[in-house]
């Protein structure tokens, strides 16, 4: 197939857009990033760890992509050495998905490359499940991104290369961003976080459970002290299984400026979504169309019926929660023409990130409810995405910045 990924751009706004091509869209994303992630620039083919997209006989197929980056005509070339799938690409020139940049001729000669400018060069060998997390990572950085797209295959799974300290953050993310911490968070209440002072006297959890709380109280938000140690717990355990190294090892990699960073993502991350604010004391600034609120109802809906068969309490909670918002907004006399009801923005993406929460889920193999097969469930998760989309694209083009505390 030929390609231009120009034709993709803005899909994902769209929230018509077709499932399909939304996953062609990221698919064909990922071959560019995957082309010109090595720098300085590596010319022939090139095996990256990109899964193939094709099921053929409804079985993944198993094998790895190979890339190419041509200069004259300036296109990329891929192909799956499994099944023979192939395609060029065009349009990725200057896109948010073209990672090369150009090497002075004076770097190269000195034998200094940027890479090496930024730190020691680093090789980690990490499962290829934790290496398909990285690939749906939304936000990092350029070194980062190509120390993922610059991956290779390897016999025990997939390999990452680069400066130490890209290496190091692509490692770091593989642990969950505080999904317990975000859905627990309530503003600050008026009783200090700050336990006794036996710190000195205290184990590594408890100092560093200390900093994360600290530093969510100064944007007036708390958890409860056992669902940030259980956190803290599971990224270690992640970079310790990632890094094939001991748990205890892996806690320099979570040194305090990272324990800090780490609630300061949390308290970004739930700007938008206003937590612990009352949903109807916050201005309805987003109008919204009763079809797109009536899929989401229905979505919200269904998320909480998963969420039930696994278990997810605070899962349950947030979209009954919601849904039980969005009805008493519904009860309430239209003041405007009936074909747009105005939502606060906090709602929707509230509700945008149930859902996608819940896409994932399905994605990642959770258990369906009774009369939803696991043929359909593929289509359910690309539907929760669609309508999360949708709210996004709402907030994105009615709301305003918001900043991490619900009345700023």
């Amino acid at each position: 197939m030929v390609s231009d990924l120009r034709h993709f751009d803005g899909i994902e706004l769209d929230p018509d857009a077709p499932g399909p091509a939304l996953r062609m869209a990221r698919y064909l994303a990922r071959i560019s990033l995957a082309a010109t992630a090595p720098a300085p620039r590596t010319f022939g083919p090139r095996n990256t760890a990109l899964p193939c997209r094709r099921r053929p006989g409804r079985r993944p197929c198993e094998g790895r992509l190979v890339v190419e980056r041509r200069d004259s005509p300036s296109r990329i070339s891929w192909w799956c050495p499994a099944c023979g799938e192939a395609g060029l690409l065009d349009g990725w020139q200057g896109s948010q998905y073209d990672l090369s940049h150009p090497v002075s001729n004076k770097r190269a000669s000195s034998g200094t490359t940027r890479a090496a400018k930024e730190g020691e060069i680093v090789s980690v060998v990490i499962p290829e499940k934790s290496y398909l997390s990285l690939l749906e990572a939304m936000a990092v950085s350029p070194g980062s991104q190509r120390v993922i797209y610059g991956a290779s295959p390897h016999a025990d799974g997939v390999e990452l290369v680069g400066p130490e300290k890209d290496v190091d953050e692509v490692i770091e993310s593989l642990a969950p961003r505080a999904r317990g911490l975000s859905a627990r968070a309530t503003p600050a209440r008026a009783e200090s976080t700050r336990p006794p002072s036996t710190r000195g006297r205290r184990g590594w959890l408890d100092t560093s459970t200390d900093v994360v709380l600290e530093e969510l109280a100064s944007f007036h938000l708390v958890a409860s002290r056992s669902d940030v140690a259980n956190l803290l717990r599971l990224k270690v355990a992640d970079v310790a299984n990632a890094l094939g190294i001991t748990e205890k090892s892996a806690r320099r990699y979570l040194r305090a400026e990272d324990l800090r960073q780490l609630a300061v993502g949390a308290a970004i991350d739930l700007a938008d979504e206003q937590p612990g604010a009352n949903l109807a004391d916050q201005p309805r600034n987003v109008p919204v169309d009763p079809e797109v609120l009536g899929r989401c109802i229905a979505g919200l809906a269904e998320a909480a019926q998963i969420r039930r068969v696994n278990v997810d309490e605070v899962g349950i909670h947030g979209a009954l929660q919601l849904l039980s918002a969005l009805g008493q907004f519904l009860a309430e006399p239209l003041t405007t023409d009936y074909r747009e009801i105005h939502l606060p923005q906090a709602a929707l993406s509230r509700g945008a990130r149930l859902l996608e929460a819940t896409a994932q889920m399905i994605s990642e193999g959770a258990t369906m409810p009774d009369g939803i097969s696991a043929e359909i469930a593929p289509s359910l998760a690309d539907a929760f995405s669609r309508d999360a989309t949708a709210l996004r694209s709402l907030v994105a083009r009615h709301g305003r910045t918001l900043g991490p505390f619900p009345d700023s």
